[in-house]
């Protein structure tokens, strides 16, 4: 590794005597201030390389874009019109601004911003990140079926989203997994005053809870199929509760739901929530559950999970759905326990494993936090991206 790492630093001396630092071009009709996984992923990768490459952006138009670009460490290009006003206008625009540009390497920060990189991409090296569920998505597999052999590597961030890049058309040798990174948990720790804000302490212990921690706007991320088991785990551990982290369009559904099973009293749902409560809720929970399911109609799967290594960052095991590229997230066994998302009694006999076992819920948490603090940071991720671009000047 070291003689390798030799060899990259000489390549560089030489781009820098001949044309200085190498000029990356990205293009990504996701990115910040806008809020999300995607804007999440184009920030740390932008930000970590800025300092040995010459970057410039081109994204939409964003409210609150100026104060963000303002303290950038790369140059951003922004569209006039918005992406939410106009698809086809802001990526008109997307494609003309970088146009102008002659970089020694694109990279797409989605998929269906690929074509926007194809003139200033000619005779460069073309890289375009894969996530999972747009593949399944309509206009993102036109663009693989139609552009997937332009792409020189495709960045996918699990084995699964590995194989579906593959079946939508991207040479699949070109196909590397590259897994994201996450933020080990706030380090000024658990905050008991906000457990017990949620009523979630009793004479001074903190009561078992489980919690799921996600927009409430996707129904394949199966808070359904943890309601329909509660009534059941109640019955066997009367203190549990069951914490619903998030806000979005299905909170007052899930609540109804709760009422209708007889277990509202057992949910708690906090709304949004800020990094300190985040960590609060991460580090004293029992468990993290989320049973994400694939699915067509619409297009959904969990490409990978980073919300499951943010749980183990912060020492707790994950119940998840084996589904999509989870299983690169959660080992089963190791790091926490895999189920068949659909099932109620495959997740009542899990969860009751966690609850009823402290020591085991321990262990499994400890290993994943060993995993996750090794292998998924963000300084690990970004640097296995880097690695695959600088193979390629």
């Amino acid at each position: 590794m070291a003689n390798s790492g030799a060899r990259i630093e000489v390549a560089y001396d030489r781009r820098r005597v001949r044309f200085g630092p190498p000029r990356l071009l990205v293009s990504s009709t996701d990115f910040p201030p806008a809020t999300g996984g995607i804007q999440r992923t184009m920030h740390e990768i932008t930000t970590r390389l800025a300092d040995r490459w010459t970057i410039t952006v081109v994204a939409p138009r964003e409210a609150g874009a100026a104060a963000y670009d303002a303290e950038a460490p790369f140059r951003v290009l922004r569209t006039r019109t918005s992406w939410r006003e106009s698809h086809v206008n802001a990526f008109a625009e997307m494609a003309s601004l970088a146009a102008r540009h002659r970089p020694d390497m694109v990279l797409a920060g989605h998929l269906n911003a690929l074509p926007s990189l194809l003139l200033p991409g000619r005779g460069r090296p073309k890289i375009a990140i894969v996530y999972g569920s747009e593949l399944w998505a309509r206009k993102s597999r036109l663009v693989a079926r139609a552009l997937g052999g332009r792409i020189d590597r495709a960045l996918a961030i699990s084995r699964f989203s590995g194989l579906e890049a593959a079946k939508s058309g991207i040479v699949a040798d070109r196909i590397v997994i590259t897994p994201l990174g996450a933020d080990p948990p706030d380090a000024a720790g658990v905050d008991p005053g906000m457990l017990a804000a949620l009523g979630l302490l009793r004479q001074g212990g903190v009561l078992p809870f489980i919690l799921t921690l996600s927009r409430l706007d996707d129904r394949h991320k199966g808070h359904d199929v943890v309601l329909r088991a509660l009534p059941e785990l109640l019955h066997r551990f009367p203190d549990l509760q069951y914490v619903i982290a998030g806000e979005g369009s299905l909170a007052e559904e899930l609540a109804q739901r709760a009422r209708h099973l007889g277990v509202r009293d057992a949910v708690v749902m906090t709304g949004a929530i800020d990094e300190r409560l985040k960590a609060t809720l991460l580090a004293s929970c029992r468990a993290y559950v989320m049973l994400s399911r694939e699915s067509r109609h619409p297009a959904l799967f969990e490409g990978f999970g980073l919300a499951f290594i943010e749980a183990a960052m912060a020492g707790r095991p994950s119940l998840a759905g084996r589904s999509g590229g989870v299983p690169d997230a959660v080992v089963d066994g190791q790091t926490g326990l895999l189920v068949d998302p659909g099932s109620v009694e495959e997740f009542i006999a899990a969860a009751s494993r966690l609850l009823g076992d402290p020591d085991l819920a321990d262990a499994l948490g400890a290993r994943g936090s060993e995993r996750a603090l090794r292998e998924f940071t963000w300084h690990a991720a970004v640097r296995r991206i880097e690695e695959h671009m600088e193979a390629m000047l």
